[in-house]
């Protein structure tokens, strides 16, 4: 499974508001004049000003503002590297109700950053967040249990869920959903199911799901066999820098698999996939540049390093 998900990572990368995080009855202390300063705060942020940034959210969080201790937190993380006092402003904003925070604090537990480590204080918060319907939290619970994270596997809890972040329109929990019923995991399998959890998610953008809809969609399995529409989905997904779709159109490209050969094309989607991560992309280019194939003469320096990247990556435990 994919590692769980630290929601204020995304947010800042999104540049979302903080406001958009806001829990209904949880920031009693709002009003528009401190919803106004919380927001200059983010764009001080997203220009690199964070000491800017903190002198406008600090009067706000010291007065009780949830909204502006869950965004200080943020800058304090991401912006400083202060976890542990991103972590103490974590705890208030969830102490008061802020599912957001909750489930970035949960992170902070899971992964023992600013906090020890604590699997089972992880999945405490994690649930809180879950009960007050934050779909990232659930989602993150769902893989907590599919892990077996914080105590024994429990693939049902993982389903409940997944299915609650699913339904919500979180794309992904769709995908992994889509992934489960694919595989017969925890569930029986039902590609047709997984065909309908992989679109929802793909129609958001979601780079996993746009590669398992295409694998679908070129098999005709659970959906009408669609090779056109199959290879639109792998492009967008590797478009995306997906490391599985980039790897398989790059192996269409030199093979000329439902597309003219094209070594080129075939040279930058293996790279692309390597830089994703994909050690197949990584052992493939290895030989590329061991022979001199696809256009590159033999390389002994891009050799040597790809083979350095690719015991790095085996370290990691990468596929």
């Amino acid at each position: 499974m994919k590692p769980l998900e630290h929601i204020t990572a995304l947010a800042l990368s999104l540049c979302l508001s903080a406001a958009a995080f806001a829990q209904s009855g949880t920031n009693s202390g709002t009003n528009a004049g401190a919803n106004a300063n919380v927001d200059a705060a983010l764009v001080a942020y997203r220009r690199g000003d964070a000491i800017a940034a903190l002198n406008l959210l600090h009067p706000l969080a010291d007065g009780g503002d949830t909204e502006a201790q869950f965004t200080l937190a943020m800058v304090l993380e991401f912006g400083l590297g202060k976890e542990e006092e991103a972590a103490g402003w974590y705890r208030r904003a969830a102490g008061t109700g802020h599912a957001a925070a909750a489930n970035s604090l949960g992170a902070m537990y899971f992964d023992g950053r600013g906090v020890p480590e604590d699997r089972a204080r992880a999945r405490e918060l994690y649930l809180a967040a879950a009960q007050r319907d934050y779909a990232p939290a659930q989602y993150n619970l769902a893989q907590l249990y599919g892990q077996g994270a914080a105590g024994q596997r429990d693939d049902a809890q993982m389903i409940v869920w997944l299915e609650r972040a699913a339904k919500s329109g979180y794309a992904r929990a769709q995908a992994q959903l889509g992934r489960l019923h694919m595989d017969g995991t925890g569930v029986p399998q039902d590609f047709a199911a997984a065909a309908r959890w992989f679109r929802a998610a793909a129609d958001q953008d979601d780079p996993r799901a746009q590669f398992y809809l295409s694998v679908l969609m070129q098999k005709g399995a659970g959906v009408a066999r669609d090779p056109d529409r199959a290879r639109a989905w792998l492009e967008k997904a590797a478009g995306q820098g997906n490391d599985l779709a980039s790897f398989e159109l790059a192996r269409a490209y030199e093979l000329g698999l439902g597309l003219p050969p094209d070594a080129g094309k075939a040279l930058r989607y293996y790279r692309r996939s390597a830089d994703a991560g994909y050690t197949l992309a990584m052992e493939r280019l290895l030989r590329v540049y061991r022979n001199g194939e696809l256009g590159v003469a033999p390389d002994a320096i891009l050799e040597q390093l790809m083979t350095v990247r690719l015991r790095l990556a085996r370290s990691h435990g990468k596929n």
